[in-house]
């Protein structure tokens, strides 16, 4: 009887170490904050070691006072108390991005210089983001009307003219197909997703490339790569670090981010003794002004103060380039909504118009 008892035991004890095989790594643990809490989660910690306090101590400090972000901070000071980099225990709590900034800023000193550089950049992002709602509501509020208007013609008004009109609406072809509007919006949607499944296939450099092309956006994406790569040029600079030794701090990153691919890919031309111009030649994403800065012949302190100079620069025309943007979005949204409205009204009083005609 005890040894079946201890048989039920062992085999109960298997199956579930095989479900916990089966969980995945990050199981239990908190899971990435919303951008507005990094932002508060980067600023704060960013003035209390500006005013002293250890990176220990600083979170702990946040863990206690801070209800937004104590299970998050509990979670990081946890891992520190393992032996891990800071880098790696909030990696699961920020974006890539920031991670990769962080994991150099830490390697390499200037963190907290880093941490206010991403609570500015996501408080920007923030910001738009409410620009933009504020924006779509009023044309969103039309739309609703616009759509509710058109069902209410074809739901009541047009059969009313076809009993009141029989000869003249039964004949009359509509002017909006839309059995050919349904093809036609089912080929675009299949189109896209083709589109869209071989975009994400591309290697991370390609992407990129396809990404600066797209009207509008490509533009800010451009300059957000521009900025990005001046900011953390910058901080490897500031530390002395020679242009070889940035190469391989790049080839040490993640394998899937663009400063990865980037990496790889000067210090190979590197390497074989390319010219960084050609690169630039390749690869029209990357800032020509980066490459002047590093071919300048400066001094390394000389080099860090123009990358800082060009990543400011490059903040504020994403922020100029997305005002714009966002300037362009609500006349859109009103020339489409006026289109729809001139078709929808074409389409009631056509039929009209040639019934009446008929009778003289």
């Amino acid at each position: 009887m005890i040894g079946r008892t201890g048989k039920m035991v062992l085999s109960r004890q298997l199956l579930i170490n095989k479900l916990l095989e089966k969980l995945p790594n990050n199981f239990g643990t908190v899971k990435r904050w919303p951008i507005a809490v990094q932002a508060d989660f980067f600023s704060t910690l960013a003035n209390l070691l500006k005013i002293g306090f250890s990176l220990t101590a600083a979170l702990k400090f946040i863990c206690e006072t801070d209800q937004h972000l104590k299970s998050g901070t509990k979670q990081i000071i946890d891992g520190l108390e393992t032996g891990s980099d800071f880098s790696k225990c909030v990696q699961p709590l920020i974006s890539s991005q920031a991670y990769q900034q962080i994991l150099i800023s830490e390697k390499h000193g200037q963190l907290r210089d880093v941490l206010n550089e991403l609570a500015t950049f996501n408080r920007l992002k923030l910001k738009q983001i409410k620009k933009i709602k504020t924006v779509m509501i009023y044309p969103a509020f039309l739309c609703i009307i616009l759509l509710t208007l058109i069902i209410v013609i074809h739901t009541f008004v047009f059969p009313q003219i076809e009993t009141l009109l029989p000869s003249v609406s039964t004949a009359q072809p509509e002017l909006i197909d839309f059995h050919l509007l349904e093809v036609i919006g089912l080929a675009i949607g299949t189109i896209l997703i083709i589109l869209t499944i071989g975009f994400f296939k591309q290697p991370v450099l390609k992407k990129a490339e396809i990404v600066v092309k797209i009207p509008f956006l490509g533009s800010i994406f451009k300059r957000y790569i521009a900025y990005y790569l001046a900011s953390n040029l910058a901080t490897l600079l500031r530390n002395g670090l020679s242009v070889k030794e940035i190469y391989s701090v790049l080839c040490a990153q993640k394998t899937d981010s663009i400063i990865y691919a980037l990496g790889e890919m000067l210090n190979t031309s590197l390497t074989k003794g390319n010219s960084l111009k050609k690169i630039v030649e390749t690869h029209h994403f990357i800032p020509k002004e980066i490459v002047k800065f590093l071919n300048s012949g400066d001094t390394v302190t000389e080099m860090a103060n123009s990358m800082t100079a060009y990543s400011k620069l490059m903040f504020d025309e994403i922020l100029l380039a997305t005002d714009k943007l966002i300037a362009f979005i609500q006349p859109t949204m009103f020339l489409m909504i006026g289109v729809t409205i001139v078709a929808t009204y074409f389409q009631l009083l056509i039929p009209i118009y040639d019934s009446v005609k008929g009778l003289y």
